[in-house]
């Protein structure tokens, strides 16, 4: 065996990194953008001096920026610390607002606690914010669990929906399985409920219920984020996910929603975030999400072809069972993503072996580093063991066709090795 490692060995020449859903290198043309915040300009943007004004003008250039891209206005744009903050603030944001409004008096008189609806494969940063509302009584959720191919129909969301329901949360692109969920039918099915007497009537929060958030935050490089085309009310993105800096967010609010903060202090981002800004992770933020517009149609179709030239490549080297997790149709996935499971091999220790010859590939998400199996890939079916043997590979920018020829040649022939 040894022999063998060490010939595989010599086929690499770099590392080839195929884990691009973890997180994303930083863009050179991003770094360029954010250097002189980091030093030069590195004003507080709440300051009135030269130094302050100059930090809040990029502030207020950034912002301009992304609204521009997402189709929204300036001020509906909240810069967090990343996709984690922003769900959170999503998710108790908004039901914080409702307790603190006599429409929570309504609520409780006439309908209950609160009522949720999600699906059963949303990232952990939504998900644990649910339970521990659960936990503590605050809300109940209904999880509405996905079809075998890893997308929920959007008819079950709506037919979750109670009297009570205050938030509805779909994410637009699983992290795991890459599968797109059809956010813009949920949003355009939900909009008309709201012009009843949905759940409160007579107060000042009518109408506004239930409120639409999607975490999209695999979405940017390959989807359309226009908030108005998929009518969601709240948006989250996270600039490491698409070759930003790591440590920064945003969660879009349109304008009229009801939502509270999380952090109390010096009321930065209109109250709802406030500690002083990353001002150049705000920026590269920004550029990040101009660069990932402007080149996504092209991208896409590369790294499709790419993804679907890697899959045929490993279905010509594997010689044991597997099976594909998440829809292949076009539309159905994110075009970067591969996601198989291998239930007679071990797959975290075969990705340690993948990764001592130079190739960085993944199990499952990597904020479930103690699961030790996939919920998400649970959901769609086939037992425990399917769930448990997953394979990760999402390709990006830097990924080639020799990349891909490499990888498949090299996992071939551990598999043989491992079996």
């Amino acid at each position: 065996m040894s022999k063998v490692i060490g010939q595989l060995s010599k086929v690499i020449r770099r590392r080839i990194y195929l884990d691009y859903a973890a997180t994303t290198p930083l863009d050179s043309r991003v770094e360029k953008a954010m250097r002189p915040f980091l030093r030069v300009k590195f004003g507080n943007p709440s300051s009135i001096h030269t130094e302050g004004v100059a930090a809040k003008k990029a502030m207020d250039g950034a912002r301009t920026s992304v609204a521009r891209c997402l189709e929204a206005h300036a001020d509906e744009i909240v810069f967090t610390s990343g996709g984690t903050e922003a769900n959170n603030l999503a998710l108790y944001g908004v039901l914080n607002h409702l307790a603190n409004t006599d429409g929570r008096r309504y609520l409780l008189k006439k309908q209950g606690k609160p009522h949720i609806v999600t699906t059963n494969i949303e990232h952990a940063s939504v998900l644990e914010p649910l339970r521990e509302l659960e936990r503590q009584g605050r809300v109940s959720v209904t999880y509405v669990p996905v079809e075998s191919n890893g997308i929920v129909k959007p008819e079950k969301i709506i037919a979750a929906i109670r009297p009570n329901t205050a938030l509805v949360s779909v994410m637009y692109a699983n992290n795991e399985i890459g599968t797109i969920q059809p956010i813009r039918k949920i949003g355009q099915l939900l909009a008309p409920l709201r012009n009843s007497k949905f759940i409160i009537h007579n107060s000042p929060s009518e109408k506004r219920y239930p409120v639409f958030h999607s975490d999209a935050c695999q979405a940017p490089l390959y989807l359309r984020c226009l908030v108005n085309a998929l009518r969601v009310d709240l948006l989250t993105l996270d600039a490491h996910k698409m070759y930003g800096p790591k440590g920064v967010g945003i969660l879009y609010a349109r304008r009229g929603t009801p939502l509270s903060s999380l952090l109390l202090g010096g009321g930065q981002e209109k109250g709802l975030r406030s500690t002083t800004e990353n001002v150049s992770g705000v920026v590269g933020l920004a550029k990040a999400l101009e660069l990932a517009i402007a080149e996504r149609e092209r991208e896409s179709r590369r790294l499709e072809k790419l993804r679907d030239y890697f899959y045929s490549q490993i279905l010509e080297n594997l010689r044991i069972d597997y099976r594909v997790n998440g829809g292949m149709e076009k539309g159905e996935r994110l075009p970067n993503n591969l996601n198989i499971s291998l239930p007679e091999i071990d797959t975290e220790f075969l990705t340690l072996k993948l990764d001592a010859q130079g190739i960085a590939v993944s199990t499952k998400s990597s904020c479930l580093r103690d699961e030790r199996s996939s919920y998400v890939v649970a959901a769609l079916g086939g037992g425990a063991k399917r769930a448990s043997a997953t394979l990760r590979f999402t390709l990006g920018r830097t990924t080639t066709r020799r990349d891909v020829v490499t990888a498949a040649s090299i996992l071939g022939n551990l598999l043989l090795l491992l079996r």
